[in-house]
Parts: C-alpha cells; structure tokens; sequence
C-alpha cells in the first residue's frame, strides 16, 4: 500500500514578495518617526499649560492671603 504522505509541508499560504515587505517596514518606521516627536511634543505643550494653569491658582490663592494679612494688620 502507498502513502500519499510527503515528508515536505506544503504552505497553503502565499509568500510575499521580499521588497513588499521590505517597502512596509520602512513606511512603518517612517511613520513612526514622525509620529513619536509629534506624540512626545503635544505632551510637553499640554504639561507647560498645566503648569501654567497651576502656577496661576497658587499666585492667585497667596494674593488672597496676602491681602488677608494686610487688613489683619491695619484693623
């Protein structure tokens, strides 16, 4: 009796070309290039305006105290 078993796989998938593959990892890496330094800058642009917003709350609140003491003293 014969086998029809071959010792060899055989793929029911296609292989892809090598320079398509090639072509999409570098446009990968490109768009990762550009897309970090962007990511990394709307970080750094949104953490100075909180520290901003922060700052402002704090002058804010010691003015009021400030203002508080200067009339503790006068009465």
């Amino acid at each position: 009796m014969q086998s029809n078993f071959t010792t060899q796989p055989t793929s029911k998938f296609q292989y892809i070309d090598s320079k398509m593959q090639t072509d999409a990892s570098v446009n990968l890496s490109i768009g990762f290039s550009i897309l970090i330094p962007m990511i990394v800058f709307a970080g750094f642009n949104i953490y100075k305006k909180h520290r901003a917003a922060v700052l402002s709350k704090q002058i804010a609140s010691l003015e009021k105290l400030w203002l508080l003491n200067i009339n503790k003293k006068r009465a």
